[in-house]
């Protein structure tokens, strides 16, 4: 399982970290909702909305 952040964008941004067998699959995790929510940050405003769209997402490697 790899990990990757999710960038979307709506009136401001918001990114997510969630854990997918690949990038297409982290992005339907990320707009069906189904991501950790504890590892979600966004510009301060409100939760993303109904016309949120990803902009990029990139898999995240750790450092051994």
């Amino acid at each position: 399982m790899k990990t990757y952040k999710v960038h979307t964008k709506w009136i401001g941004y918001s990114e997510y970290t969630v854990k997918a067998e690949s990038k297409d699959e982290a992005e339907e995790l990320c707009m069906e909702g189904s991501f950790d929510t504890e590892k979600y940050t966004n510009d301060g405003l409100s939760w993303g909305g109904d016309e949120e769209q990803v902009v990029k997402t990139e898999e995240i490697v750790e450092k051994s």
